[in-house]
């Protein structure tokens, strides 16, 4: 599934995403992301691919700005809460943290590029959060899991 988002969607994200960033940091919020890429740039993308997920699936999107750490980004139509893990890489996987988020049912896989969003597949927490899915990409342990493994949206 593929969502194109417009202009000023975009600056939305923009918007909501340097916001979201700002108040985590200033809250002492631990910066969660995997990887060494910019912090406010990876919430940018985060944002962008939650608000995708949500315009596609005809949900509203979470605009809240207060700190949180963990929780979900949303609850499907089938009552699954939902984390959405978004990568700037065209051939990414599934990579979340070593803390386990209870307020989660399923973890959402989405390629960001620009005002593009591919979203690329599902797992259950019960398939991704498992032992022998820890893996080492260079920034510390986390669960992994390889995107032909996903379930198809």
């Amino acid at each position: 599934m593929i969502v194109q988002l417009d202009d000023l969607e975009a600056d939305l994200c923009d918007y909501i995403g340097k916001l979201r960033s700002s108040i985590a940091r200033s809250n002492n919020v631990h910066d969660a992301k995997v990887g060494s890429h910019d912090g406010v740039k990876a919430d940018i993308q985060g944002f962008k691919a939650e608000y995708a997920f949500a315009k596609a699936n005809n949900l509203f999107p979470d605009f809240g700005l207060s700190p949180r750490s963990g929780s979900a980004d949303g609850v499907t139509r089938d009552n699954n809460r939902y984390d959405i893990k978004s990568t700037r890489y065209k051939n990414g996987n599934l990579l979340s943290t070593l803390k386990v988020n209870h307020d989660v049912d399923i973890y959402i896989l989405a390629y960001v590029n620009k005002n593009t969003v591919e979203f690329v597949g599902w797992a259950s927490k019960d398939d991704l959060i498992r032992k022998e899915n820890i893996k080492n990409l260079g920034h510390g342990d986390g669960y992994f899991l390889s995107r032909n493994k996903l379930n198809k949206l």
